[in-house]
């Protein structure tokens, strides 16, 4: 039956077996040793020239990291995301120190999410938040606005990194978003002397900020 159709559940397997739920339970997991998985969601399906251009450019980074670990300290990472304008505490961030004297906590009403949302530019290195702004409402980051952006940057770096700002040293590393890689943006950078990064295309997980800067941020 499970050969058959993969999709079962151990009641239904009951049902038509006509026997105990927990025999069923202990024929397949202690018996066949089947669990069930599931489908694992993915932002795209990468084809085999995406995923062999993904390896060899991961490949190239520890390249370099290997020849020169101070490699890491000289990129600059940024990337926007999607914010409420304001969260409701969680409980985790509402725990305090007690003892067993302590009175009771005071309750509190339960409050959602905000329903307007902002969206937030920010750029950081391994030493921490460079710059940061969030985009006017109703308006959209295009190639013209993110110029904008990166002349902003570029300041920011050379009045809180002037060291880095000033060696030329710096890497920026983004995704491929079309405001990031549109040609006035590219003709930017290069007039600045801004080396880019090469970014895989559909690999966020390779984006620093998706994983450690936003998450945090968003729970302040």
């Amino acid at each position: 039956m499970v050969a058959d159709d993969r999709r079962l559940s151990l009641r239904m397997i009951a049902e038509e077996l006509k026997i105990s739920l927990d025999s069923v339970s202990n024929i397949i997991h202690d018996h066949f040793q089947k669990r069930k998985t599931y489908a694992r969601s993915v932002p795209h399906k990468l084809s085999d020239e995406q995923k062999q251009h993904r390896m060899e450019t991961s490949g190239d980074f520890i390249d370099v990291c290997d020849r020169n670990p101070q490699f890491l300290e000289t990129i600059v990472t940024g990337d926007e995301s999607r914010c409420y304008q304001y969260d409701p505490e969680t409980k985790r961030q509402s725990m305090e120190w007690c003892s067993s004297s302590s009175p009771l906590l005071p309750k509190k009403c339960r409050l959602t999410k905000s329903r307007i949302k902002t969206l937030l530019i920010a750029f950081f290195d391994s030493k921490g938040l460079i710059h940061h702004e969030f985009v006017p409402a109703g308006t959209t980051v295009n190639a013209e606005s993110y110029e904008g952006v990166l002349k902003r940057l570029l300041q920011r770096i050379r009045r809180v990194r002037p060291q880095l700002y000033q060696s030329g040293q710096w890497k920026l590393l983004h995704n491929n978003a079309r405001p990031h890689t549109a040609i006035r943006v590219r003709q930017f950078l290069a007039t600045r002397k801004v080396t880019v990064l090469e970014h895989p295309p559909f690999s966020p997980d390779l984006a620093l900020q998706t994983f450690s800067c936003f998450p945090a941020s968003k729970e302040y």
